[in-house]
């Protein structure tokens, strides 16, 4: 078991107690160790009002081996007289950036392969 922290992508929200799970292979052949992923939600819940827009919901740091990356789902009790909590909104679609160590730069990733999770936030 190994605790990886990302430096460039900072996840500034915090846990609902909602998440989805999403799992990218070792036989990734693009990344080299000290790439960053981070997991964004083009539409989610960016503060407690329920304002949309692009939020960054997980983030972690390439080894060469698996790495697991859990995504913080938004949660509204606002029907309940309870909180909005912000996170990627259920059935949106995972957007996701890299950064490059090496080079410096952060780019968007138009393909991918998960081996968990489907590509959107659906709390699996």
């Amino acid at each position: 078991f190994q605790i990886t922290y990302a430096q460039h992508f900072n996840v500034i929200i915090d846990e609902t107690g909602e998440s989805t799970l999403f799992i990218f292979q070792d036989s990734i052949s693009s990344l080299e160790p000290g790439d960053e992923v981070g997991l964004f939600d083009d539409q989610g819940i960016v503060d407690s009002d329920g304002n949309v827009g692009q939020l960054l919901v997980g983030a972690g740091t390439w080894t060469g081996s698996q790495l697991e990356i859990t995504a913080i789902q938004a949660v509204d009790l606002s029907q309940f007289n309870g909180p909005v909590l912000p996170g990627a909104h259920s059935g949106n679609p995972l957007s996701l950036k890299i950064w490059d160590e090496s080079n410096q730069m952060e780019y968007a990733v138009e393909s991918y392969d998960l081996s968990v999770g489907s590509g959107t936030f659906d709390g699996g």
